[in-house]
């Protein structure tokens, strides 16, 4: 279902002076896929990303995934943890129906359901007793 990438890591810890200048990395979000009966579901760690900085575009055989982080309206004088914006590409098979894709962003997790083409997903038979 999905053509993964190494995370790139953000690096050390910067003080404030170090981290003024600089512009917010881009690195690939991790993520972890679960299988259901009917769908894949895609869950993204993006600390930092508010709804009006996400991006999710399901185009032809590919899902692309952008968040964009807004700067912090002041400086820390010292951290450890860098906001970084975020892009992630996976691969999508005909057997997934993407224009039923469904995506929820809560407490920094990006959760998308991306539903089996009906096709592809088990059916029951319903048998007739006589």
């Amino acid at each position: 279902m999905a053509t993964m990438t190494a995370p790139t890591n953000a690096g050390p810890a910067t003080t404030r002076r170090e981290g003024a200048e600089r512009k917010a990395p881009t690195v690939s979000p991790r993520v972890d896929i679960y299988e259901t009966e009917k769908a894949y579901v895609l869950l993204a760690d993006m600390p930092g990303i508010g709804p009006d900085g996400l991006d999710v575009v399901a185009e032809r055989d590919e899902l692309i995934v952008r968040g964009r982080v807004e700067p912090p309206a002041t400086t820390p004088d010292y951290q450890e943890f860098e906001l970084a914006n975020y892009y992630r590409a996976f691969a999508l098979t005909e057997d997934l129906d993407t224009s039923a894709i469904t995506a929820t962003l809560k407490d920094g997790v990006l959760k998308l359901e991306i539903p089996k083409s009906p096709r592809v997903q088990p059916k029951k038979i319903q048998v007739r007793v006589e």
